[in-house]
């Protein structure tokens, strides 16, 4: 199979249309806490005297835990995503009401980690659901469904800023966590079903099993050890990359920088943020599409070096709220890009064997794995400071891009 341009498809129908608008809306519920847990970290640190280090600490365990538990994706095939996805914005909502009750700073790391385990579903779930349905279009789905992401994120900061101006962080935390249970009954209720598997429907619970989790990383090795040697170095890069993922790292220390470092009031950070994931929303769209167009090589080296310039311009940005937004608009638009463009390069590589094994073995490393650069970048932050942070950043994507030249233009399928 070709890694240039690929098939336009014909034109979607209007159910074809509902579905992927659906599956956008569900992951743009699941950004609600995404997103919106990061505006209480600043609030954290200085409630309950913790250092940046510490809070790295605690989302790069909580993100390794949460993004390797995607590689049992293989475990809910005979479910219903709807009601998967529902699960997990139920277990959300209780995460947020867990840290708005949270009386120090472990109680208020052991909710944030409780929501990491309970947040695994999405990425898998909906992007094999979607790709399987729509291999012609899968690099413009796909970013469909990462912008669904990025609206959620979008949306949630000036909403956020607000509350917790008005209200503090607990209760507007506790606000959040209501949200996510009204779209919990959204999805379950709006969703399509899917047509019944071919394959024998589980009959245990619904919750993984020692035995099946096990299971589940046999099939993640298995799906290693059997991909191409370009998939392999696709995997690496998404690993690498993730120093300087817009999904991740940004949602994470963005917020911490433009107030602790830039000294913004609650408000102006909230726009500003805002700003950069409104780029966020937009890249994706424009970059999916370009990729089944031109090639994903092509477009994703281009979302790698750029990135990594932006970040620097960024960093060196000073007072100057213009500049600082304008620069963010760029950050958000090239650093999350950067997912679903892989994603397409993946599941182009794989010609997307095993569905749900093979997008959890992906997300299980590149989420998984690459959650270790959140400790790894709150210790440069409290070493080095928010200068370091973003030079680490744009390393990263420097590597990363420099891997994926190394690809042919002609992707190998596994066999």
């Amino acid at each position: 199979m070709s890694e240039g341009p690929q098939s336009k498809g014909s034109q979607l129908d209007r159910s074809e249309r509902k579905i992927i608008s659906l599956m956008t809306a569900s992951h743009g519920i699941q950004h609600f806490y995404v997103s919106g847990i990061a505006l209480t970290y600043p609030y954290v640190i200085k409630e309950f005297h913790a250092s940046y280090a510490s809070l790295g600490v605690i989302l790069g365990v909580s993100g390794v835990i949460g993004g390797l538990l995607q590689s049992a994706a293989g475990l809910v095939k005979g479910r219903q995503a709807r009601s998967v996805l529902a699960l997990q914005d139920v277990g959300l909502a209780l995460a947020c009401a867990f840290g708005a009750i949270s009386p120090g700073f472990t109680a208020y790391a052991g909710a944030k980690a409780f929501g990491s385990l309970a947040q695994w579903p999405q990425h898998p779930v909906g992007s094999a659901y979607l790709s399987e349905k729509f291999p012609e279009r899968r690099g413009t789905v796909l970013a469909w469904h990462t912008t669904g992401g990025s609206i959620g994120t979008l949306v949630i900061p000036l909403a956020m800023s607000v509350a917790i101006t008005a209200f503090g962080w607990r209760i507007a935390l506790a606000l959040l966590g209501l949200s996510l249970l009204i779209g919990a009954s959204l999805v379950q209720f709006f969703l399509p079903p899917q047509e019944k598997p071919k394959v024998a429907k589980p009959t245990g619970p619904t919750r993984p099993s020692i035995s099946s989790l096990a299971n589940s990383v046999r099939s993640m090795g298995r799906v290693i050890k059997e991909t191409t040697g370009e998939t392999k170095r696709i995997l690496v890069a998404s690993t690498v990359a993730a120093g300087g993922r817009g999904l991740g790292v940004i949602g994470a220390f963005i917020p911490l920088y433009l107030e602790d470092s830039r000294h913004l009031s609650q408000i102006e950070t909230g726009i500003i943020y805002t700003t950069m994931l409104l780029g966020g929303v937009i890249g994706p769209l424009y970059a999916g599409n370009l990729s089944d167009r031109i090639g994903r090589k092509t477009v994703i080296m281009a979302s790698y070096f750029l990135g990594a310039a932006s970040f620097i311009g960024f960093a060196f940005t000073g007072q100057n709220r213009v500049l600082l937004g304008t620069w963010g608009f760029i950050v958000g638009v090239l650093a999350y890009s950067e997912s679903p463009l892989l994603q397409s390069m993946f599941a182009d590589s794989v010609h997307n064997r095993e569905g749900n094994s093979a997008f959890g073995t992906y997300f299980a490393i590149a989420y998984g794995v690459g959650a270790i650069w959140l400790s790894i970048l709150g210790w440069v932050i409290a070493s080095y400071g928010f200068r370091a942070f973003f030079a680490t950043m744009a390393f990263s994507f420097l590597v990363a891009g420099g891997i994926i030249a190394t690809l042919p233009r002609q992707i190998k399928l596994s066999s």
